[in-house]
């Protein structure tokens, strides 16, 4: 196994890490750190994206960055100018950049190895953005526990599946 076949891995891996953090979180703090996993996770697997997904790794590169600066402007936005005014707005819309980023790394391992759980990833990743925005608007959990619950065990089968390719096959 080379580096960047173990490191892409574990880019995925991150990604299942993250969302389990935020499926369990009992308080912000665990949030924030679920949150942290799937940038970093993103970012990465989309730095060390095989051969013949390269050109995706720019909109992939370009979405997370851009969902990182938006949760980073949130969190630093309030002890610098003090105003909450629509700031909690940003750490959702932030997610739903990394996300996107996420289901373009997802659907780019779809049409190359046909592997259902990258087909479902999409969608689910959708339903979990408007989830957490319904979360932040109204404060009901429900429906974000049971959309992070179904993407971290369609992740989970997704990083599993992605382990048994070959990932030689995937630079021919």
């Amino acid at each position: 196994m080379t580096n960047k076949q173990a490191a892409f891995r574990g880019a995925l891996a991150l990604q299942a890490a993250g969302l389990f953090l935020m499926f369990a979180s009992q308080g912000p703090l665990w949030c924030a750190s679920g949150y942290t996993l799937v940038n970093l996770g993103v970012l990465v697997s989309g730095w060390l994206l095989p051969a013949p997904l390269r050109p995706l790794r720019t909109p992939v590169l370009g979405l997370a960055v851009a969902g990182c600066v938006l949760q980073l402007t949130a969190v630093t936005w309030v002890p610098l100018t003090g105003e909450i005014t629509n700031v909690k707005y940003l750490i959702p819309a932030g997610l739903a950049l990394v996300f996107a980023g996420a289901c373009t790394v997802a659907a780019g391992i779809a049409r190359r190895h046909r592997l259902p759980e990258a087909r479902l990833l999409p969608p689910v990743l959708a339903l979990l953005i408007i989830s957490i925005l319904y979360l932040y608007a109204t404060g009901a959990a429900a429906p974000a526990r049971v959309m992070l619950a179904l993407a971290l065990v369609v992740q989970l089968s997704l990083t599993v599946r992605n382990y048994h390719i070959p990932y030689t096959a995937a630079t021919e």
